[in-house]
């Protein structure tokens, strides 16, 4: 059994992979249009800091972000910090796909 308080990456991957699956095979989508191109951010000592709110807000670009990671995936070697610029195009993805609800049952009556 996992720990609350740690993560395993077998598990993210199974998880992740699984997602994209479900979106690519299940809801055939492919790719998501980024509508907007900039998002707030937060620094790292702030953004686990619960005593205080955020004092300073900084500023992502969903379009740079995009171009790391493309820039990445051409390498021979992916690195630990593509995460940073993976993880907002994951929350983009999260909100531009429908949310799944199983079908009706054509069956049973309202």
């Amino acid at each position: 059994m996992e720990s609350a308080k740690s993560i395993s990456i077998d598990v993210l991957r199974k998880t992740l992979n699984g997602i994209f699956d479900f979106i690519e095979k299940d809801l055939g989508i492919t790719e998501v249009e980024l509508r907007q191109n900039h998002y707030w951010s937060v620094t790292d000592d702030e953004r686990y800091s619960m005593e205080d709110p955020p004092k300073e807000l900084g500023v992502g670009s969903l379009i740079d972000d995009w171009d790391f990671v493309l820039s990445a995936s051409k390498s021979d070697q992916q690195i630990p910090i593509d995460l940073i610029h993976i993880a907002p195009l994951l929350q983009v993805l999260s909100h531009a796909v429908p949310s799944y609800t199983a079908p009706r049952d054509s069956t049973k009556k309202d």
